[in-house]
């Protein structure tokens, strides 16, 4: 029980997110990089750096490697 709130908190966590980039920034990468487990750390790590102003908008050059 203790882990579903967890991980319910988490997602929140990671929505509330989303939504505020979005709203500075809009989206101008391909969203199903939210869905990959191993991109959607980095994602979400560039989404808060971007919110911070330590960058720019995420777009998918982003995630060529």
């Amino acid at each position: 029980m203790e882990k579903q709130m967890q991980e319910e908190d988490d997602e929140s966590g990671v929505i509330m997110l989303i939504q505020h980039y979005a709203k500075n920034f809009g989206i101008g990468f391909n969203s199903g990089v939210m869905d990959d487990p191993v991109l959607k750390p980095k994602l979400m790590q560039m989404m808060a750096d971007a919110l911070a102003g330590k960058r720019g908008a995420i777009t998918d050059a982003d995630f060529d490697a």
